[in-house]
C-alpha cells in the first residue's frame, strides 16, 4: 500500500472505532405507554378539574434501571388541589410545569404500573383569541421523546361548548380526542366557548407570567430559572459529546488536504443540487388549521403539515431547469407541493492530471443548530438539547443534569 492508502484506511477505521460509542447511546425505547387519558371538567372560575390515567410499561430495566419516579410536563405552574388516586404514587414532587411522580416501588421490565391522580388546573384559556366573543382552550398534553403513545385520549365536557378541533367522538357527555402519538411527537385540542359560560377573567387567562402576576413566586421562578440553565447546560453537554468523533474526523481530513494528499489540491470546485420535492397537508392533521406559506408546522399545535418528502432527479421534475437556486418553489400546477432546492459547492478531486473528476460533499445535520437555537426537538431531530417534553429518570443524554438536580431533591425528600 502507498502511503495515500494507508491514510484513508486509518481515518476509516478511526471512524468505526468512534462511532461505535455513539450508537450505542442511540439504544431502543426503555418504556412504552399504553395508555393515557385526560378527562377535564371545565369549573364554574373556568379553571379546569384534570384527571390523569396513565398505563406505563417498562420494557428495559438494565440501561437505566428499574422505573422509579416518572417527569411529567403540564401545561403551567399555575395548578393546585393535587390528589393521589390509586396505591402506586408515593409522593408528587410540584416543579412548576413539570411534575416529578415518585412510585411506590421500583418497577421492573415486563411490568406495567397504572399512574393515577387529578389536580386545578388554571391560567389555560384566552379570550377573544380568534372571534370577539369567544374564548379558546388548547391544550397539549406531556409528549414523550423517548417512547410511543401507544393510546392518547382526551375527554373534555362538552357542556356549553360551541366548537373544537380536531374531529372527536361525542360520548357520554365528552368530546373524546384520540391518536397514537409516536415518540417525539405531539398531539393538540382546541375547545371553545361563548365568553359568558363561565367566569372568564382577563387577569387568569393564558400568558406568560409576570412579576406583579399575585400567583407569582419569585422563589420557585429562580428554581425554573436554574432548572432551566441546567437543562441547557446538559444539552449542550450531550450534543457535544455526541459530536467529539465527528469533529475529530473532520480535523483530520482537513490536516490531510493541508497537506496536500490530493484532495481538492486544485482549488477547483462545482456545483452539486439536490433537490427535494414536498407535499404538504393543505390543513394541519393535528388540530386542522390551514397551512401558512413558507411553514412546516403548524403554528397553532407544532403539528408537521408535511405529508410526504423525498429527493428527486432531474428526470423526475418537470422543467429542472427551473429549480437551480436554494430556495423553496411551487412545483407547476401541482396542488400543496413544493421543490426545494439545496445548491452547494463541492471540490473536484483531480488524479494524475488526467483530467477526470470524482467528487463528493460532506453535509453537517441542521438538527444541531436548529435544536440549541429552538430546544423544539422534531421527531427528525436526534438532537440533544433540553426539550419541554416528558419521560422517565435517565432516558437520555439530555437529561443528565436535570437528574442529577432531581436526584438532591429526591434525597432531601
Amino acid at each position: 500500500m502507498n502511503k495515500k492508502t494507508n491514510i484513508l484506511l486509518f481515518t476509516l477505521i478511526l471512524a468505526v472505532v468512534l462511532w461505535i460509542p455513539f450508537t450505542s447511546a442511540r439504544a431502543d425505547a426503555t418504556d412504552e405507554i399504553l395508555n393515557f387519558t385526560i378527562t377535564v371538567d371545565v369549573n364554574e372560575d373556568a379553571s379546569l378539574n384534570m384527571d390523569y390515567y396513565i398505563e406505563w410499561k417498562v420494557l428495559d430495566d438494565q440501561l437505566y434501571g428499574p422505573l422509579e419516579w416518572i417527569d411529567l410536563g403540564v401545561p403551567n405552574s399555575h395548578h393546585e388541589a393535587f390528589r393521589i388516586l390509586g396505591e402506586t404514587i408515593d409522593h408528587i414532587e410540584d416543579n412548576g410545569d413539570r411534575l416529578a411522580i415518585y412510585l411506590d416501588r421500583p418497577y421492573y421490565a415486563n411490568e406495567t404500573v397504572i399512574v393515577e391522580f387529578s389536580m386545578i388546573q388554571d391560567h389555560m384559556y384566552q379570550i377573544d383569541r380568534y372571534v370577539e366573543g369567544e374564548t379558546v382552550y388548547t391544550f397539549t398534553p406531556a409528549w414523550f421523546d423517548e417512547m410511543d403513545v401507544d393510546r392518547l385520549s382526551i375527554r373534555w365536557n362538552s357542556s356549553m361548548a360551541g366548537a373544537w378541533q380536531p374531529d372527536c367522538l361525542n360520548e357520554d357527555g365528552y368530546l373524546t380526542f384520540t391518536s397514537r402519538v409516536p415518540a417525539g411527537e405531539k398531539f393538540s385540542v382546541t375547545v371553545v366557548y361563548p365568553n359568558d359560560a363561565f367566569d372568564f377573567s382577563p387577569e387568569r387567562q393564558f400568558d406568560d407570567i409576570k412579576a406583579d402576576d399575585p400567583i407569582f413566586d419569585p422563589g420557585e421562578a429562580q428554581t425554573s430559572v436554574a432548572e432551566r440553565i441546567a437543562e441547557l447546560l446538559g444539552g449542550f453537554f450531550g450534543l457535544g459529546f455526541l459530536a467529539v468523533p465527528f469533529i475529530l474526523i473532520f480535523v483530520f481530513i482537513a490536516w490531510i488536504i493541508q497537506k496536500g494528499s490530493g484532495f481538492g489540491s486544485s482549488g477547483e470546485t462545482e456545483k452539486k443540487i439536490t433537490r427535494t420535492r414536498i407535499e404538504y397537508y393543505p390543513n394541519c392533521p393535528g388540530c386542522g388549521a390551514a397551512r401558512e406559506e413558507g411553514r412546516d408546522d403548524c403554528r397553532y399545535c407544532g403539528r408537521s403539515m408535511i405529508k410526504s418528502k423525498e429527493v428527486v432527479e432531474e428526470s423526475q421534475i418537470e422543467k429542472p431547469e427551473n429549480y437551480t437556486r436554494n430556495g423553496t418553489y411551487r412545483y407547476g400546477s401541482v396542488p400543496n407541493t413544493y421543490i426545494r432546492v439545496n445548491v452547494v459547492s463541492i471540490p473536484v478531486h483531480r488524479s494524475g492530471g488526467s483530467g477526470s473528476s470524482h467528487s463528493g460533499s460532506s453535509h453537517r445535520s441542521s438538527c444541531a443548530s436548529s435544536c440549541a437555537s429552538s430546544c423544539a426537538c422534531a421527531s427528525s431531530c436526534a438532537c440533544a438539547c433540553a426539550c419541554a417534553s416528558s419521560g422517565r429518570a435517565g432516558c437520555s443524554v439530555k437529561d443528565f443534569y436535570r437528574n442529577r438536580i432531581k436526584e438532591v431533591d429526591a434525597k432531601k425528600a
